[in-house]
């Protein structure tokens, strides 16, 4: 019952070894690991450091490689570099735990024999499995610190270069434009279109820079979290952002109120619904904005009839800088800032399409 209280390591062996070495009277147990020709001492009562390590001889190591089970062995000098403590009489059980880790048991008083070390490994088997889970989740929690810091490096590396960016280019679109009111007059026509192209690429390049700093710091601001109608959200949208007048956009009524931040889910809805404006080929383009309740979940939807996308393409249009045809408006950021909210928000996003036909972007917001 002591066994698997904890994910901790030296959690677990106290509960456990301490409970064996007073139930068996015994004086000592330690945990070793063999790593080529060193012994790592991973655990040690009563007394001893844990992960310090030491070389040892080719006898030792031969002798552990060759424990199948246990070995139950009288004292004698030649364990000594296999102690962790003083000893100098009694009898020592050495016990596999895994591929490569020992439990020793040490007993003054002789008391342990081939009966008890029988009786013991079923035990003993679920105490090394539940170390080997101990370890498993201690690796887990380094990784993901590890993962949690490269992401903040990424992503303050990310907004560092995005802000130095941006310097320039505003420098430059004054300079174009003092350029075309100061010279303009004088410039050919050509050059004159070649002064348009430099500002429409400062532009670009401006917007792409914002995108990148945007999807950069999509979870690392602190969301206002707060109760928020969708219907007042998607009628706000839809009347601030630019839709032709071939394209008939619908948002149906009742949408839930839910909690969140309203910049996030502004951002969400629009780049969907901006995304289906632009790419709309049709004469008559329809837009529909809904959701449907499935359970206790609420699927939300952005359906278009416009070029559609082909199935190939399903599984990239959410990565940074996938654009499936050169459109000098876009960035390729767009999708990609849409995925990142949802995941944020603990949801997935998926889409159904046909070519020529249209498409529909379907996604869940758990959180």
């Amino acid at each position: 019952m002591s066994i698997g209280k904890s994910l901790d390591y030296y959690n677990n062996c106290d509960n456990f070894l301490k409970l064996l070495l007073k139930r068996k009277n015994l004086n000592a147990c330690w945990i070793l690991r063999l790593d080529q020709n060193n012994l790592i001492i991973e655990y040690s009562i009563p007394f001893g450091d844990h992960n310090t390590k030491q070389e040892i001889s080719t006898w030792a190591s031969d002798y552990l490689n060759a424990i199948d089970q246990y070995a139950l062995e009288e004292y004698n000098d030649l364990f000594d570099e296999l102690s962790t403590i003083a000893i100098d009489s009694g009898i020592l059980a050495i016990i596999r735990l895994d591929k490569s880790s020992f439990l020793f048991l040490y007993s003054i008083e002789k008391n342990l024999c081939h009966k008890d070390l029988n009786q013991l490994l079923p035990v003993i088997s679920k105490f090394s499995v539940t170390l080997e889970a101990c370890k498993a989740y201690e690796n887990q929690n380094i990784l993901l610190q590890r993962l949690e810091e490269r992401n903040e490096e990424l992503n303050n590396y990310a907004h560092i270069v995005s802000h130095d960016l941006k310097s320039p280019l505003r420098n430059m679109d004054a300079l174009v434009a003092w350029l075309k009111e100061d010279h303009g007059k004088e410039f050919s026509k050509d050059a004159l279109n070649y002064v348009e192209l430099i500002g429409e690429n400062i532009t670009r390049m401006e917007a792409l820079v914002s995108g990148i700093l945007e999807y950069s710091t999509i979870g690392l601001k602190d969301f206002r979290s707060s109760f928020i109608d969708l219907n007042t959200v998607l009628k706000d949208i839809v009347s601030h952002i630019y839709i032709p007048k071939h394209v008939c956009v619908t948002v149906l009524e009742n949408f839930p109120t839910i909690k969140g931040d309203t910049y996030r889910l502004q951002q969400l809805f629009q780049n969907l619904i901006s995304n289906a404006v632009k790419y709309n080929d049709k004469e008559v383009g329809k837009i529909e904005v809904g959701y449907e309740k499935q359970g206790k979940t609420f699927v939300y939807y952005v359906k278009d009839n416009g070029k559609g996308i082909d199935e190939k393409y399903h599984s990239k249009i959410f990565n940074v800088f996938q654009k499936l045809e050169n459109n000098k408006n876009s960035t390729g950021i767009g999708l990609s800032i849409v995925e990142k909210i949802v995941s944020n928000y603990g949801g997935k996003i998926w889409l159904n399409s046909e070519l020529k036909k249209g498409t529909t972007f379907f996604f869940t917001l758990s959180k």
